[in-house]
């Protein structure tokens, strides 16, 4: 005998003693009540009831047929109305909803009873139903789980009354001999059915290697017995989680299960986990591998005990894409699903009940498929012969039509034709399950679209299943090839870290020659506006001095100049200029002697300084024209002297107690200190300088407006001059006052802030001490006037020394210049002309032939031997021809 029948005899045994106390229970209370065979007491109502589908009791009524209800009210909690709904529209023959079944006046009764989902719980629900009920039972719908299905399916299959269940799935209930009343909505977890189906879709993925991880109860071990005889692949490591008393999976056990996935050799690992446990089971260990970062790439594959199942409200532990993947009863969503499902929530709405967005489960949709599989089965048998379950199953085996599940027919061993399985993919933490795809237990039936499918770690989108294998790892080395790599690693390490140093160099640099070229280019184009700026100051300067040259020729130079092309032109003790510098010099130096005096005549300076001298006259401005000290202190006197444009100039100033500008002062003595030391070499114009001699100016200035400021007035007062740069305004006029003066070291001083106010008139070299007569021969002008050379009167007429007076010249001789017409010179220069006329005769035309004359306005030379006349002081050197005219 098998096993099964054994476990049958046990279960038939509890049966038979739990009938035997009841039926002896009823004897003692219905002393004077005699029930027929098939029937029972009924110690509450007192009558004798149908105790089985073999009842003949003539107070039953054939008109109505009993069918119960027996499944978990927890995890079916949406099972008694859906059960209740099915029956009512099955009442109503005129609704349009399979009107034809039991259409001859038959009425439905139907119960519900709560399994529990646990076998201890199953049966005597069931046997309530048979005992205190009282009515005869025509089939049981149920059980959901499929402990509890065969504890009901084993005794009702004695006494042959139809269970058809809605979710049992065990390959156990297949066997017709231990349940012989027992058909099903869904396939057999085996080869034919979940388990083939699972296959199934494994092998379309290309994979060929799995662990598996299953529970200790019977459920899962049973159906992993089966996927073990189905799966063709290696099975890289198999794991039973121990279940604790209170019902919740051993934490320890989990961890066995998951330290036992191979994960490192190649050889034998593999990401694909086939878990087989219950919902509740299967989300503990989900939960436990994620909290422990269990191999985040792993696909665990599941059946439809926890794929598909609503996870619950906490799925916080969950990966964000936790691609769980598995096979589920087919769900059906053809005519049939919406037809029903709209009388449905047409009742929800018109009981004010909330309203089902959908069908909650599978079991929902065989459910009902389920009482229509019964219920058509009964009305095929005569109303008097519903109570014979044996023609009631042989009509079930007929039973064909399209359910809301899909088509309804029955295989041989009572389970579900050529079942279809959903798959389903969690693709989003918190999510509900998506509908990807279908597939059966026949090869090559999988129909999926790989992109819809999101897995474990890497997404979704994918057009290829990931790898049934871990990524392989390196191959584990010697210690040297290991310390060897190290070095090489380090090495590595330094000429990557070398050369992303040289890159960042050589980026840095090119940022740098970049930046540099931008640079470049900049400076190109300021030096480009720089030469034009050259350009335009050169042409200003030529424009310059071609005006100063134009000014020059209109302008007087002074008196006092010779006619030397030499800037530099020496002032020798004949000279009355001579002295006039020796005695101002001597003013507050009175030890101060003369070495050499130069008159600077540069044309160019003197019309600048002309130019601005008239400037100040035509604006209303009296000039103001002084001679004052300038000392040069380390800066030669030449680049004052030979330049061709200011002389005096702002950039070779320092900044003093009146702020930056040039200084001059009254008193030599001043100037003193910041006179200059030539140099004891001769240069090209000025000799070498003996010991201690010092050269500066003696400078004219054009002090135009001045205003007296005293800088030892306060501290204020001192910090206001020092800041100047030019002189302050006017507060009357409005506007700058053209020289700042001031008291200091003892000298009045006077401080312009422009080029151009100020002529180098002499360069004077001294010494101070003791007079050194090699140097200066003469202490005073007498004594030079005395010890000098002839007159000129004596140099031009050398022969005449005896002659004290020279004769008028006759009233006949007249000397006379052409300016216009010929006019006479005045009567001294007639006598001075006629007289070196003679002279210049009387030594054979080879004596003096020159004289100068003084005019009106200027001096002249006249050359008696070519008869010309020049004006020494104009700066054009006017020529005019001379004649003398003898009256006849």
């Amino acid at each position: 005998m098998k096993d099964g029948n054994l476990g049958s005899l046990w279960l038939m045994g509890t049966f038979l003693v739990i009938a035997s106390t009841h039926q002896r229970h009823y004897a003692t209370n219905a002393s004077n009540i005699t029930c027929g065979p098939g029937t029972k007491f009924n110690n509450y109502t007192e009558t004798c009831q149908c105790d089985s589908a073999t009842c003949q009791t003539s107070d039953f009524d054939t008109s109505k047929v009993y069918i119960a209800g027996i499944f978990d009210m927890l995890g079916f909690d949406w099972g008694q109305e859906i059960f209740d709904f099915t029956l009512r529209l099955l009442n109503d023959h005129n609704d349009g909803w399979h009107d034809d079944i039991l259409n001859d006046g038959t009425e439905i009764i139907g119960t519900v009873a709560d399994a529990g989902c646990d076998p201890g719980m199953s049966l005597p629900a069931y046997w309530d139903l048979k005992t205190n009920w009282g009515q005869p039972l025509h089939g049981v719908i149920g059980c959901r789980c499929s402990g509890a299905t065969m504890a009901v399916a084993r005794v009702a299959g004695l006494e042959n009354v139809p269970v058809v269940s809605m979710a049992s799935s065990s390959a156990q209930l297949s066997d017709v001999e231990d349940f012989p009343s027992f058909y099903r909505l869904v396939g057999a977890d085996d080869a034919r059915g979940q388990v083939g189906a699972l296959v199934t879709l494994l092998q379309s993925f290309g994979w060929d290697r799995v662990s598996v991880i299953s529970t200790d109860n019977q459920y899962t071990k049973d159906l992993a017995a089966s996927f073990g005889n189905t799966w063709t692949g290696d099975i890289a490591h198999q794991h039973t989680v121990s279940i604790k008393p209170d019902g919740t999976v051993d934490e320890s056990s989990v961890d066995q299960a998951l330290d036992g996935v191979p994960v490192d050799d190649p050889r034998t690992n593999s990401r694909i986990i086939v878990l087989l446990a219950h919902h509740q089971h299967s989300f503990a260990i989900l939960q436990q591998a994620q909290q422990r970062n269990f191999q985040p790439d792993t696909v665990f594959v599941g059946t439809a005990a926890w794929a598909g199942r609503f996870f619950g409200n906490d799925t916080n532990w969950m990966p964000d894409t936790p691609g769980y993947i598995g096979v589920v009863p087919y769900r059906n969503r053809d005519w049939e699903y919406d037809e029903f499902f709209r009388r449905l929530k047409e009742e929800q709405m018109r009981m004010g009940r909330d309203m089902m967005e959908e069908l909650p489960d599978y079991a929902a949709e065989t459910m009902v498929d389920s009482i229509l599989a019964l219920a058509k089965a009964l009305s095929l048998v005569p109303r008097q012969d519903r109570y014979d379950g044996k023609k009631v199953l042989e009509e079930l085996k007929t039973v064909n039509f399209q359910g809301v599940s899909g088509h309804v027919s029955f295989s041989p061993e009572g389970d579900r034709a050529d079942p279809l399985y959903s798959v389903v993919n969690m693709a989003h933490k918190g999510k509900e399950w998506n509908y990807v795809g279908v597939v059966s237990s026949q090869s090559n039936s999988a129909n999926y679209t790989l992109e819809d499918i999101c897995w474990a770690e890497i997404g979704c989108q994918h057009s290829k299943a990931p790898s049934d294998k871990y990524p392989v790892p390196p191959t584990k080395l010697a210690a040297w090839a290991i310390a060897v790599m190290t070095i090489i690693s380090v090495l590595v390490v330094a000429l990557a870290v070398k050369y992303w140093r040289s890159h960042q160099k050589k980026k840095q640099l090119k940022s740098s020659i970049s930046e540099m070229q931008k640079k470049m280019d900049a400076m190109k184009n300021i030096d480009s506006e720089l030469l034009d700026l050259d350009k335009q100051v050169e042409d200003a300067k030529r424009r310059q001095a071609s005006l100063i040259l134009k000014r020059a020729d209109l302008q007087e130079m002074p008196l006092t100049w010779s006619d030397s092309d030499e800037t530099l032109v020496e002032v020798t003790p004949e000279d009355d200029q001579y002295w006039s510098v020796q005695n101002k010099l001597k003013e507050t130096m009175d030890d101060a002697w003369i070495s050499k005096i130069w008159r600077v005549q540069n044309t160019s300076l003197w019309t600048y300084y002309s130019f601005h001298k008239d400037r100040l006259t035509r604006i209303g401005i009296d000039h103001n024209e002084r001679h004052v000290w300038h000392g040069t202190s380390s800066l030669d006197p030449s680049i004052i002297y030979n330049d061709q444009q200011d002389g005096f100039m702002m950039q070779f100033s320092n900044k003093g107690f009146w702020g930056r500008g040039i200084y001059f002062a009254d008193k030599s003595s001043y100037s003193n200190s910041y006179s200059y030391k030539p140099s004891n070499q001769d240069q090209s114009e000025r000799p070498g300088s003996a010991q201690g001699e010092r050269e500066m100016f003696l400078a004219k200035l054009l002090v135009g407006n001045e205003i007296y400021m005293n800088r030892d007035e306060s501290q204020a007062k001192a910090e206001e001059c020092k800041r100047l740069t030019v002189p302050p305004a006017d507060q009357h006029s409005g506007l700058k006052y053209n020289t700042v003066t001031g008291n200091t070291g003892g000298s009045q001083v006077w401080i312009v802030y422009e080029n151009g106010r100020a002529y180098p008139d002499y360069l004077i070299r001294y010494y101070r001490g003791r007079r050194d007569s090699s140097r200066t021969p003469f202490k005073k002008r007498e004594e030079a006037m005395r010890k000098s050379k002839k007159s000129i009167f004596e140099q031009a007429l050398p022969e005449f020394k005896s002659i004290i007076a020279v004769p008028a010249p006759s009233n006949k001789v007249t000397w006379e210049y052409f300016d216009n017409g010929w006019k006479p010179y005045a009567k001294a220069a007639q006598t001075e002309l006629e007289a070196t006329y003679q002279a210049f005769i009387g030594t054979n035309n080879t004596g003096n032939h020159i004289v100068r004359v003084q005019g009106s306005e200027w001096t002249y030379e006249v050359d008696i031997r070519t008869m010309n006349q020049t004006n020494i002081e104009h700066s054009n050197r006017t020529k005019r021809d001379v004649r003398r005219n003898v009256a006849l």
